[in-house]
């Protein structure tokens, strides 16, 4: 079975299911000496995945989407990147997203599930062996959750600089 990546350019494709092309991620990868599957279709499931990992991103990126019925959270209107007063093309895609979907395959093809579900039952939480008793965290009780660098500094400047994802600016006057 053949998996289509239809992209998001900013124009609000029907459909859409990646910001990225897998000749886009593969180049990516090489660039930083990652080999990905061979296989188109792996690779299509890791762009999707990491596509749902953005999306999850929904509440925090800036501005709203352009359009209520579009496939995916961008592109979005009042983004404003890096301090400019000058809103991000409202019909365009942040480079730092495709790069950021591009960086959530490579910790994908290293193994990382990047979006996991913990319950209890995963996790030993008392373990004896002879005289010594081991104890482990409970993860679902901790918050224990992939740390994914590369990814979220791609993201940051996508979020608003407040805890309500607004970003904030000086009017001039």
């Amino acid at each position: 079975m053949t998996i289509a990546i239809i992209v998001e350019d900013g124009s609000n494709v029907t459909n859409a299911n990646s910001f990225v092309t897998i000749v886009e991620a593969r180049a990516y990868a090489a660039e930083r000496g990652v080999s990905l599957s061979a296989t188109d279709d792996d690779v299509a499931i890791q762009l999707i995945k990491a596509k749902d990992y953005l999306e999850s991103f929904a509440n925090r990126y800036q501005g709203e989407m352009t359009n209520a019925d579009q496939a995916l959270q961008w592109p979005r209107i009042d983004v404003y990147l890096y301090g400019s007063e000058i809103a991000f093309p409202s019909n365009a895609i942040p480079k730092e997203l495709k790069s950021a979907q591009c960086a959530a395959i490579l910790a994908i093809a290293e193994g990382v599930d990047i979006m996991p579900n913990y319950s209890a039952s995963n996790f030993v939480t008392e373990e004896t062996v002879g005289p010594i008793t081991t104890k482990y965290a409970d993860p679902t009780k901790v918050g224990i959750v992939p740390t994914l660098t590369a990814v979220d500094s791609l993201l940051a400047p996508l979020f608003g600089s407040t805890a309500t994802g607004f970003a904030l600016r000086t009017l001039r006057v």
